[in-house]
């Protein structure tokens, strides 16, 4: 039996499953097929780990999924060559930090030096150098992550993980080698096909020039991430991170224009910026109505919890009080620091890596 030639079946099936109950039912007969396959070849390292990834896609069971690779490692143990060790390791630690996330744990660590393992073998797997990367960004180690997003690559020549090094070295203030990256990665005009990959690069590029002081450069690229319409990736690209570099470029107007459109009442990080752009076009007035109706606002609502008896505990209305009171507080604090203490709040860039599948033959998403 062909594992890859299996892998591609089901991959081409499940273009055209769109519930749940279709892709269960794509799915079944091959995990049927699968762990028959296996009882008989127990040494197939890509049969277990397809298995797994089809067990994932029927039933989500975090305890199958992983009792069939841990199945493979005790079959195969003393006997992976560096590929079947680098695939296992990847495979695992991709359901492993699916359940627990990146923080520390001992099932975390053990995944992280497995894959640490599977690097030193060499593995030829782009994916083991994404986890790889995507645990020491997480874990604020940088200058690791870029080193081995640049390693994924080189195998891979994916572009998206030459962003995810040049995101990793401005993290770690290297901003003249991170620059160079994402100059040679930025095009214009964006292509229709990778327009939102386009739109972060720039996005990126403009926001460290700005830093770096070429504000002429930036400005150019600040005019056409404006003219450019973001609304049809706007589920994952953050829009607050182009008004962010905006309001540092000096277009206050737009500051003011995003705020007044969108509602951002649980979040009290852009109030300083808001007040300081009103400021800067003279809008005193409006932004004292602004903290007035804000002010209003909280105080309805928590006049609203004081009797409202929805709250499982007297605690917890407490709390929520409390929590709405240091908000006012927040709130009169960014007025003030504004227009009493003369104090210009700054931002910094932001830089994000890309996250995608980096399960090794996964149906889903490893098309290729």
């Amino acid at each position: 039996m062909d594992i890859e030639i299996i892998r591609k079946e089901i991959s081409e099936k499940l273009k055209t499953a769109y519930d749940h109950i279709e892709i269960y039912n794509v799915n079944e007969p091959y995990k049927n097929i699968l762990e028959s396959y296996i009882n008989s070849n127990p040494k197939n390292v890509s049969a277990y780990c397809l298995l797994a990834i089809v067990i994932e896609s029927m039933i989500n069971c975090s305890e199958e999924r992983m009792y069939t690779l841990e199945k493979c490692y005790e079959e195969n143990k003393d006997t992976f060559s560096d590929d079947e060790y680098s695939m296992w390791a990847t495979c695992s630690a991709y359901f492993i930090f699916d359940d627990y996330g990146y923080t520390e744990n001992k099932n975390n660590y053990k995944a992280f030096k497995n894959l640490e393992e599977a690097a030193n073998r060499k593995s030829n797997f782009h994916q083991t150098y994404c986890i790889l990367g995507e645990y020491y960004f997480v874990n604020e180690l940088f200058d690791k992550a870029s080193e081995t997003f640049h390693t994924a690559y080189s195998i891979s020549k994916n572009k998206k993980y030459l962003y995810c090094e040049a995101s990793c070295l401005l993290k770690a203030s290297k901003h003249k080698e991170g620059i160079k990256i994402l100059e040679s990665l930025y095009r214009y005009p964006f292509l229709e096909e990778q327009k939102e990959f386009d739109f972060s690069v720039a996005l990126a590029l403009g926001s460290t020039l700005l830093l770096t002081n070429e504000i002429e450069r930036a400005s150019v690229i600040a005019k056409i991430l404006l003219n450019t319409d973001a609304s049809e990736f706007s589920c994952i690209y953050d829009d607050s991170l182009l008004t962010d570099f905006l309001y540092t470029l000096g277009d206050f107007q737009y500051v003011i224009n995003f705020y007044n459109d969108n509602e951002y009442s649980e979040d009290s990080s852009w109030r300083s910026q808001y007040f300081y752009s009103l400021k800067m076009l003279g809008q005193k007035k409006e932004a004292t109505l602004k903290l007035e109706s804000l002010i209003k606002e909280y105080d309805e609502l928590i006049c609203d919890y004081e009797v409202d008896d929805e709250f499982e505990t007297e605690l917890e209305k407490e709390e929520t009080i409390a929590e709405l009171k240091e908000t006012i507080e927040g709130i009169k604090k960014c007025y003030t620091d504004v227009f009493e203490q003369n104090i210009k709040p700054t931002t910094e860039p932001y830089y994000d890596i890309t996250y995608e599948c980096y399960y090794i033959g996964c149906p889903h998403h490893d098309t290729n």
